[in-house]
C-alpha cells in the first residue's frame, strides 16, 4: 500500500455549494444547481463565515507592530483587528521585550493624564469600533522613549470574505466537512427538504463536526494565574 504524500485538497465557493445541496438532496442524479442557488449559497457562505469570525481561532491569532511618536497615546491599527490579545515594549536595542499590561475601557477613561505626562508605556486599551481599531498606549511615549521601543502586539483577524467562485475558505482543510454540513443547515429554511430522517441527519452531523473542530480550536497549554499587584512595571512587583 502507498499513499500520496499529497496535502493539497480543497474545496472552492462553488464546490462547497454544491455540496451543501446535495446533502440536502439538490444537484444529486443529474439535477442542475442554478445560478440563484450558488448566490443563495454563496451569501449563507459568507454570512455563516461571519458568523464565526467572532469566536477566536487558532489560525487568525497575528502579530502586529507599530512604531510609536513622541507623546502620541492613539494609534489606528490596521486592519481593524477584533481583538488585541496581547502586547509588549521591544527595545530597539537587544531587542528585549517586556509585556504591557491590558485595561478595559473603563480603567483607561478613568486615567486622569493620558498625554500630559508622557513616559514608558506600561499598559494598554484596545478599543474596537466598527469601522477602525485604536490602541491606547498609558502614559504616551516621551520623545526619549518613543525613538527606542516598538509595540509589537497580537491580535485576532477576521475570516476572508469568499467573493469569487473559486475563492477557498479562510478556514483550515479539516473545517471543510463542517463548512459544507452547516451551509445545509442555513439553506433549509430557503430549500425545504422532504425527507425528516435526512433533515436530522444533517443537523445533527453539522454541530458533531463543528463542536469536534471548536473543541480542537484550542492551544494544548496550562492555564498559569498569578494575583495582579497593580505595581511598578504595569502589575509586575510589589503592591502599593
Amino acid at each position: 500500500m502507498s499513499v500520496s504524500s499529497i496535502d493539497t485538497f480543497n474545496l472552492t465557493n462553488n464546490e462547497l455549494v454544491a455540496t451543501a445541496f446535495n446533502l440536502l438532496g439538490a444537484g444529486s442524479e443529474g439535477e442542475p444547481i442554478t445560478a440563484r442557488m450558488y448566490a443563495d449559497g454563496t451569501l449563507a457562505l459568507n454570512l455563516m463565515i461571519k458568523t464565526w469570525s467572532a469566536r477566536p481561532h487558532l489560525w487568525t491569532q497575528t502579530q502586529g507592530s507599530l512604531t510609536m511618536i513622541a507623546n502620541q497615546a492613539a494609534y489606528v491599527l490596521p486592519g481593524k483587528p477584533m481583538r488585541v490579545i496581547s502586547a509588549r515594549r521591544k527595545y530597539v536595542t537587544g531587542g528585549m521585550e517586556i509585556p504591557l499590561r491590558p485595561w478595559s475601557r473603563q480603567e483607561y477613561l478613568d486615567q486622569p493624564n493620558k498625554t500630559n505626562s508622557p513616559s514608558t508605556p506600561v499598559n494598554f486599551y484596545y478599543d474596537p469600533q466598527r469601522d477602525t481599531g485604536t490602541i491606547y498606549l498609558w502614559p504616551a511615549p516621551s520623545d526619549a522613549v518613543a525613538p527606542t521601543i516598538t509595540i509589537e502586539y497580537d491580535y485576532l483577524r477576521r475570516l476572508d470574505d469568499m467573493l469569487a467562485s473559486n475563492n477557498n475558505a479562510d478556514l483550515p482543510t479539516e473545517w471543510l466537512e463542517a463548512i459544507a454540513y452547516n451551509l445545509a443547515v442555513r439553506l433549509m429554511p430557503q430549500y425545504p427538504v422532504n425527507d425528516g430522517n435526512q433533515v436530522q441527519l444533517v443537523i445533527a452531523q453539522a454541530q458533531a463536526l463543528y463542536e469536534g473542530l471548536k473543541g480542537w480550536d484550542n492551544e494544548p497549554t496550562s492555564i498559569f494565574l498569578q494575583p495582579d499587584y497593580q505595581g511598578w512595571g504595569g502589575g509586575y512587583g510589589w503592591p502599593r
